[in-house]
């Protein structure tokens, strides 16, 4: 009977820790459902409305945009392209608070992560098959412009859950949210700078497909 006791108690701590992380995806869910749906001039507008538009026009993406303690969600154009003059600037900044050496003649590649959300909680792929797709990324686009992406969040929260934390950095002083990525979209988005200073940012899910054919446009 004694041998019994230490299984039990595994039992109700596995029962406990199951139970506490169904309390915080529930808790994600709570705070995203029952959002109000808006389009690009801040109109709302019905739910059926709102998916017929992303369903017809492959250029919109959409948002999640603070409404006190919820989160509404507004279409918005899915990606961003322009020059930027502060190349250099951007550069130095992000290697010296990061610890990183960005070289000056290569793109830039950074995987943006907004912080926990339905989009990014949810799916079936594990965390070793998501390392394995990333790695298979990480080798080809070394392959086509021999570089490294660089993984930055604005909140962890969530992160470790499907990733190795080792490869990311806080983006320093919202940097590259205040440059680039104006709202929280969904699961992550991505950024891509020439070494001319041309850059392309997506916004929302993506596949690493789409960065690597990115990087190639711009790295022409």
């Amino acid at each position: 009977m004694k041998k019994s006791i230490p299984l039990l108690i595994t039992l109700v701590l596995l029962v406990s820790c199951k139970s506490k992380q169904e309390t915080a995806n529930n808790n994600i869910e709570d705070t995203y459902k029952k959002s109000r749906l808006y389009d690009q001039e801040n109109n709302r507008i019905s739910q059926s409305k709102f998916y017929n538009q992303l369903l017809k026009n492959q250029d919109l993406s959409w948002a999640y945009v603070s409404n006190k303690t919820k989160f509404d969600k507004r279409l918005v154009a899915g990606q961003k392209h322009g020059v930027i003059s502060n190349k250099a600037t951007i550069i130095k900044q992000l290697n010296n608070t990061l610890d990183i050496d960005i070289a000056s003649d290569k793109p830039i590649v950074i995987i943006y992560y907004p912080g926990k959300d339905p989009c990014n909680s949810g799916g079936s792929a594990t965390k070793q098959t998501i390392a394995k797709a990333q790695q298979d990324f990480e080798d080809k686009l070394y392959n086509l412009a021999q570089i490294k992406p660089i993984y930055l969040y604005k909140s962890i929260a969530g992160l470790a859950n499907n990733y190795d934390l080792s490869k990311w950095h806080q983006d320093p002083d919202g940097l590259i949210e205040s440059l680039f990525f104006e709202y929280h979209y969904p699961c992550s988005s991505y950024l891509v700078i020439s070494k001319e200073g041309e850059f392309t940012s997506d916004f929302g899910e993506f596949n690493y497909s789409e960065i690597l054919a990115t990087t190639k446009r711009l790295n022409q």
